[in-house]
């Protein structure tokens, strides 16, 4: 029986992961539908609400109202994780579930990342990172000479702030779909896992990388200036290091690493220059971890830029954006422990 809370006391525990399983099939039953692959039938935020996943601060998806990650990986997770339970006999009432989630989810998996998807050829982004250093005061390389190809990424959210249509800020949010799902769509699978690559492996502001390990956030190849303005060192979801991503991405990488090897390998896994790419960025990964053992048990990290390098402060130290706090109450939690 639950016990928890009072309104549930007529409730057992199967009872509450059915109605919990019920909301998600029907959240994402609009999308699965033949020809409903529209942004309306995404995951929206609660109307007046500005935050909804775990970047919630005032401007950790910049104002959006469909974010990235629940739209592209965690819907779909879920309801491949609800099929897995249906098949199982948990859910007695909907015995169509074992099937239905499936096909729901493959929906989700192969048509919701292109409406988050970046495309910037080298020469326009060469020109946002001259313009970024500039706007944001870094005092570092732009980095640009390291680009080798276009820059693709998807943004954090959609429908933002300042009639942004498009999030556009480069993030560690790849590593939910990496790490929660297995896809399929070949063509999209190795797209998404190259430029999940060249992201992490690209050095700041180009990429994610810097000394202090990968940020999960950058703004640099926003157009606009309020990316500058409201993604930096001392904002809580800003150009700011977080922990458990780092393990997230590594573990991710590492489990779509090892579908390689078999008869039923992703094509990326034969594509010599993706999978060189992919391993480049997974050891580059690690390498920044180590060197960043003192740190991995903090909640969240921030950076200085002097003598050539990125060098670590206590988020804490910087004054915050206005409006913001820089760290919350109890930094000790159990996803800043992903290490262990």
């Amino acid at each position: 029986a639950a016990s928890i809370f009072r309104d549930n006391s007529n409730l057992t525990y199967g009872d509450l992961g059915r109605i919990n399983a019920e909301k998600i099939m029907n959240s994402s039953a609009a999308f699965a539908a033949p020809g409903n692959q529209t942004i309306d039938n995404l995951i929206h935020l609660k109307d007046g609400q500005i935050v909804g996943e775990w970047r919630d601060s005032t401007y950790g998806i910049g104002g959006g109202r469909i974010p990235y990650e629940v739209n592209t990986a965690l819907v779909p997770a879920a309801l491949r994780a609800i099929a897995a339970l249906a098949r199982a006999g948990f859910y007695p009432t909907h015995p169509d579930w074992n099937q239905t989630a499936d096909t729901y989810a493959q929906v989700w998996e192969d048509y919701t990342l292109k409406f988050f998807e970046v495309n910037i050829p080298v020469a326009q982004a060469k020109n946002l990172l001259s313009s970024y250093v500039s706007n944001s005061g870094f005092n570092g390389s732009d980095q640009s000479n390291t680009l080798d190809s276009d820059i693709v990424f998807h943004a954090v959210a959609l429908d933002g702030n300042n009639n942004l249509s498009q999030v556009q800020i480069m993030n560690t949010d790849d590593c939910f779909r990496h790490f929660l799902l297995n896809t399929t769509n070949q063509t999209q699978l190795t797209s998404f896992i190259n430029s999940t690559a060249n992201n992490v492996r690209r050095t700041f502001p180009a990429g994610l990388m810097t000394d202090i390990s990968m940020l999960v956030a950058n703004p640099a190849f926003g157009s606009s200036p309020v990316y500058a303005a409201n993604w930096t060192t001392s904002a809580y979801h800003g150009t700011v290091v977080w922990s458990w991503p780092l393990a997230m991405m590594a573990r991710g990488l590492e489990l779509q690493l090892s579908r390689c090897g078999s008869s039923s390998s992703p094509d990326f896994c034969k594509d010599s220059t993706v999978l060189k790419n992919v391993k480049e960025a997974y050891k580059t990964l690690w390498d920044s971890i180590d060197a960043n053992l003192a740190h991995l048990t903090t909640e969240v990290w921030s950076w200085t830029y002097s003598g050539g390098k990125f060098n670590y402060i206590d988020l804490g130290a910087l004054p915050p954006p206005p409006g913001q706090n820089p760290t919350e109450s109890d930094i000790v939690q159990l996803w800043s422990l992903t290490f262990l």
